[in-house]
């Protein structure tokens, strides 16, 4: 990377950062914090549940799966995310928002009980921990995979960033998470359109992808039939997890199963992550969180 290049990068980043912190002034009880004081708009909302949705462990570590396990992963975030989404909104979270409910434990503790909601917060916290660790692990693959730092500078960057970050989400609370996230998801869209248009155009457009895809060996299994394979691509390992066996004979799991499970698992995300759920309570009225997950689950 160039001067220029670190240039933008610090500018946006700092930008956003200091947005966070600016937000973070006015947050002075466990309603503003929470909820962000119900005071946060049907778009923003949104953009930040965008925003959390795709982060660098799925630009990273969902684009090398989808390679090696077929289009179907993207499933997750078609079918899944839109029937989780408009779930949450119109019939799981108007309840808690109604109710008065800050988070999903605590409604959880209303219906089964303190020890429920206990195990429920355990569980958040562990899932989140997790995915966080993928994140930042995501991130150093990313800057080190492509020599843009060497590995000392590239967790220097990342522990930096993660300080700053915590330090203003543990202050503000869900406003200023809601509203950065708000202006990061719009980085994210215009700096993938530009990625986008620019491989396009280095491609040839459709037809020069099709022909560089061809040009390869078949056993790479790079050409187009096989990156939109279900588990295996031409010439790859037999040993599938989508391979079933019956009355002696092994093969394919049929396509609808493979994508009925992935729709499952992304309609869960939706609907019992906190991550999300948290966003659409501090909307500051039932359409604005219904109009925050539409506009959320469509990017």
């Amino acid at each position: 990377m160039h001067a220029v290049d670190w240039m933008i990068v610090l500018l946006l980043n700092g930008a956003i950062i200091g947005y966070g912190f600016y937000l973070a002034r006015g947050t002075s009880s466990s309603s503003d914090w929470f909820l962000g004081r119900r005071a946060l708009p049907w778009w923003a909302i949104g953009l930040s549940m965008f925003a959390t949705n795709v982060d660098n462990a799925d630009l990273v570590s969902v684009t090398g799966k989808t390679y090696t396990e077929g289009l179907h992963l993207l499933t997750v975030y078609a079918t899944g995310s839109a029937l989780g989404g408009i779930l949450a909104s119109f019939y799981i979270v108007p309840a808690m928002y109604r109710a008065g409910f800050y988070t999903n434990a605590e409604y959880l503790e209303a219906r089964f009980g303190p020890a429920t909601r206990v195990l429920s917060a355990l569980i958040q916290l562990q899932y989140r921990s997790s995915m966080l660790g993928l994140i930042i692990l995501s991130v150093h693959l990313l800057l080190t995979g492509l020599n843009i730092v060497d590995a000392t500078t590239s967790w220097a960057l990342i522990v930096a960033i993660v300080i700053c970050s915590g330090i203003y989400t543990a202050w503000g609370g869900l406003k200023s998470v809601v509203w950065t996230d708000a202006l990061q998801s719009v980085v994210m869209m215009v700096g993938s359109v530009v990625i986008f248009v620019t491989l396009w155009q280095a491609a040839g457009g459709w037809s020069g992808t099709l022909q560089k895809l061809a040009a390869r060996d078949a056993s790479e299994g790079t050409h187009f039939t096989d990156l939109v394979h279900l588990g295996r691509f031409n010439g790859g390992s037999s040993e599938s997890p989508y391979l079933v066996s019956w009355n002696g004979q092994t093969t394919d799991l049929a396509p609808y199963v493979v994508i009925m499970g992935w729709t499952i698992v992304g309609c869960g995300y939706w609907t019992v992550n906190h991550t999300q759920t948290m966003r659409l309570m501090g909307a500051r009225s039932l359409w604005d969180m219904k109009m925050a997950a539409t506009v959320g689950v469509a990017l």
